[in-house]
């Protein structure tokens, strides 16, 4: 199999494959380029009797063309027609050039099945006094369209490739129809643009004592401008701390004058949640963030880690300190992380590097969900199908991870590893090695370029990205020694709601998504749980986000904090939840993390801590190459009291046909669904239409849930039907003035980008299909918008005239006086588009007809 190509379609550039071939010792066959012979009627060389664009030279690396190459090992693949009724692109004859056309001192092979003297003509002119040993001409059935297509030689049966030929060299990507000079640039060009800086996060609510005392001491230098002194003991400077302290004061009363009876006029936390529970709204306590963690195990030593082994991000600790425990790391300061699952961590997995095939400037291009990995011989990783992998690039010594963070991406395998050959893969070594080729969901799919190798100074391809392979997924949290309640003991004859010693309780998501690398990251803050643990002596309390459901029985509590962050635990009465013996004596085992705190940056958990049972493991490196993601605080107050009384409000039934597109629209990958009720005959059907986002295209998953979603909330006899969009094809034609000084052939390059339907780098082309949805219509603004912004074009003509050649209508339809309306109007059920792909010409296209320039 051929390495994934680039999104041009054209494949990837093996002219450095070549080379290496031809140097390899012993040498190795494959296909150097496939020649068209148009034979064009009125053209030079015009061959009578000879068809056209049917006759393919196919030359090799190295001759001879070996003998038993027939026709029933060639074939020609792809083309955009999948049905082969429609495209049928077959092998007519296949024979060796000297058979055909002779050579010097050598004369043709008479009775060759198929070969006409016209086509002994055709092929001698076309190689004139080139060498013919290596030239392989093969006559296809008919001629294709404009398409890409590949032609295949196969080995023996009809299987895998020649013996003697390079897998890669064994296939070769050519179209029919190039006849005529194009401006356009052929090359395969991957472009990797720096990553996007990050703008600063401003707090506009600040109301507290140093927001105050900063914009009073602000306003004050604007008043008196020769006033310089800020000393603490400067008078103005003690009145100006003693208003800002007043007015941290007042805000306080200002929002808590309000009674707690009410859920719009309540101001503590517990009160606003149990208010908000009662309208079936649950207010969440904020999460912990998740981010992947990397082990470097030592050489020859696999290492097993124990669940929730502390990794922290530490300031610098004093001299002589010998194990940190993670108690010790929060005292100094640092940031502490434990694992969500154990691991078997082995040395094979440290860092695989990626395979470039011999190409010296591979590089994966965003959107790729497959790549290949080479690792020493005998030395098997043990990938496996929900493993998770983080690509990673490295310096120019090829093994320090860089600080290209923003390329850095997990990724969960979606099938076993591969096993592909090259024997000229060579591990880090020197030494052979293998090649595993892995893929990966469309939910992992790169968002940035992967350069995976780059050019050493003898020529040769160097690594520039490695798989780092032992991953674990850790979260914002540390576990605490245990610590007594406040008071520790239940009392007799009235309620026991103690409070926790500690503060900064984590509340985690204890649900994992296994379907990609990325879900796993994703939290969901309503579903998190205090991380509190008591034990009375007889059995084991867990927190619950209420006791509505408990039974008598259930050993639950519910975790109450305040906005101070200092937890009240509430048990139950005997009906809703286990209600706690009077003289029992608790013991809490806590866990503390969470919150906006534990979005770290990459690279900064970089120590394994201690527990009290398990010393850290010695010799292993411990990195975050990507920075944690999903920790929030605890929700505010004022939008629980505004979000709490709709979703009392909300239903969970589809009535109308409004119903039925709002519940669709709620489903991940759905841009935009609507939908209409119809008479089927003997019943009502809702046929509701999606417009699915472009990285869910041909995604089924999607229409599964939606289908799924509208089932469930369907009324009885009525049924749901997803139907698919009404798309309309438009033909756009625009004159384009160019600005002296700017070639046309640019201009037209830049212009067809940037209106083309395809994804670029960091944007999508004006015509992407996830730029239109249902009823959208096309304004004559929004394009002459989108074509000024290419540098060059001074000036824009939209018409749509017979005498000029410009069009802007649907196509397949006279004019509509569209361009005096000011745009293309749709209809509510139909999308516009124009793909400009001219091998699927009903799909609509943009052209311009360009004027001036050079």
């Amino acid at each position: 199999m051929t390495p994934p190509a680039a999104d041009s379609g054209r494949g990837p550039d093996l002219d450095s494959r070549r080379a290496l071939v031809r140097a390899a010792t012993p040498p190795r066959n494959g296909i150097d380029i496939v020649e068209v012979l148009s034979n064009h009627r009125g053209t030079a060389g015009h061959v009578p009797l000879a068809p056209q664009q049917r006759t393919l030279l196919v030359h090799l690396l190295h001759g001879p063309v070996p003998a038993d190459l027939g026709t029933d090992r060639i074939r020609v693949l792809g083309g955009v027609r999948a049905d082969p009724r429609l495209n049928p692109v077959r092998v007519t004859w296949a024979y060796p050039a000297l058979d055909v056309a002779g050579g010097p001192g050598t004369s043709p092979v008479t009775g060759l099945k198929g070969v006409s003297a016209a086509d002994r003509t055709l092929v001698s002119q076309a190689l004139g006094a080139e060498r013919r040993d290596g030239v392989l001409v093969v006559r296809t059935s008919s001629s294709g369209d404009w398409s890409t297509y590949v032609l295949a030689l196969l080995g023996p049966g009809g299987h895998g490739y020649p013996p003697g030929f390079d897998e890669l060299l064994s296939r070769e990507p050519f179209t029919f129809t190039v006849d005529c000079p194009d401006p356009l640039d052929c090359g395969c060009r991957s472009e990797c643009p720096p990553p996007p800086g990050t703008t600063p996060q401003l707090d506009y609510l600040a109301r507290d004592y140093p927001a105050l005392r900063t914009r009073l001491l602000d306003r004050f230098a604007e008043l008196v401008p020769n006033w310089r002194d800020t000393s603490a003991a400067d008078p103005a400077v003690t009145l100006l701390e003693l208003f800002a302290y007043l007015g941290d004061r007042l805000t306080l009363w200002q929002d808590a004058v309000a009674g707690e009876a009410y859920l719009p006029t309540a101001r503590r936390r517990p009160s606003v949640r149990r208010h908000a529970r009662l309208l079936d709204y649950r207010v969440h306590e904020g999460c912990a963030a998740r981010t992947w963690l990397t082990f470097q195990a030592p050489m020859g030593e696999a290492i097993t880690l124990a669940a929730r082994t502390p990794v922290a991000a530490l300031p610098t600790l004093p001299t002589g300190i010998g194990e940190v425990s993670a108690v010790d790391a929060l005292h100094a300061g640092g940031t502490v992380f434990e694992t969500m699952h154990a691991a078997h961590l082995t040395p094979a997995r440290n860092a695989l590097a990626l395979h470039s095939w011999g190409d010296v400037e591979a590089c994966l291009p965003a959107g790729t969900t497959t790549a290949f990995l080479a690792h020493p011989a005998g030395a098997d990783p043990g990938l496996a199908a929900g493993d998770v992998l983080v690509l990673t690039p490295v310096d120019e010594d090829e093994t320090t991870v860089t600080g290209e963070q923003a390329r850095r991406q997990a990724v969960r395998l979606v099938t076993d590893p591969l096993v592909r050959e090259d024997p000229y893969a060579t591990a880090a070594d020197g030494g052979p090695a293998e090649v595993l080729e892995i893929r990966w969901g469309s939910a992992d799919a790169l968002r940035y370029p992967l350069p995976i190798s780059r050019r050493r100074s003898d020529g040769t391809a160097g690594v520039a990205a490695r798989a780092l392979a032992n991953v674990v997924l850790a979260e914002h949290a540390a576990t605490l020694p245990s610590t007594a309640l406040d008071p520790a003991q239940v009392p007799q004859g009235r309620r026991y709601e103690p409070h926790l010693d500690a503060t900064g309780v984590a509340w985690t998501d204890e649900q994992v998504d296994p379907a990609s690398a990325a879900s796993a990251l994703r939290v969901d803050p309503r579903r998190a749980r205090a991380q509190i643990l008591l034990d009375d002596g007889a059995r084991t309390w867990r927190a619950a986000s209420d006791l509505l459901s408990s039974s008598r029985l259930d050993a639950a509590f519910v975790a109450e904090p305040e906005e101070s962050r200092q937890v009240q635990l509430r048990f139950g009465d005997g009906i809703s939840g286990r209600s706690p013996a009077a003289g029992d004596t608790f013991v809490a085992y806590v866990r503390v993390g969470g919150g906006a705190a534990g979005n770290v940056g990459p690279d900064v958990l970089t120590s394994i801590l201690s527990t009290a049972t398990t010393p850290a493991p010695g010799g292993v490196q411990v990195s975050n190459p990507l920075p944690a993601a999903g920790g929030q605080e605890p929700e505010p107050l004022q939008a629980v009291a505004e979000l709490a009384p709709y979703a009392f409000r909300s239903q969970l039934r589809a009535v109308t046909s409004a119903d039925h597109a709002a519940a669709a629209n709620r489903v991940s990958g759905v841009q935009d669904a609507i939908a209409r009720r119809r008479w089927a005959g003997s019943w009502y059907s809702h046929e509701v239409t999606l417009d699915v986002t472009g990285a869910h295209a041909g995604d089924d998953t999607v229409t599964r849930e939606v289908h799924a979603l509208l089932e469930a909330r369907r009324m009885t006899g009525v049924d749901v039907a997803l139907t698919p969009p009404v798309f309309v094809p438009l033909e756009i034609v625009v004159g384009v003035c160019v600005a002296d000084g700017h070639l046309r052939a640019d201009v037209r390059a830049a212009l067809l980008r940037v209106m083309s339907a395809r994804t670029l780098t960091g944007s999508r082309g004006f015509f992407h299909p996830d730029n239109f949805t249902f009823g959208q219509s096309l304004f004559v603004s929004d394009l002459v918008a989108a074509i000024m912004t290419v540098p060059g074009v001074t000036w824009v003509d939209v018409e749509d005239s017979e005498h000029t050649g410009l069009r802007f209508r649907r196509m397949g339809r006279p004019g509509a006086q569209d361009v005096q309306r000011g745009r293309i109007q749709a209809q509510p059920r139909e999308m516009l588009r124009a793909e400009s792909d001219p091998s699927l010409p009903e799909n609509g296209r943009f052209d311009v007809v360009l004027r001036g320039g050079t």
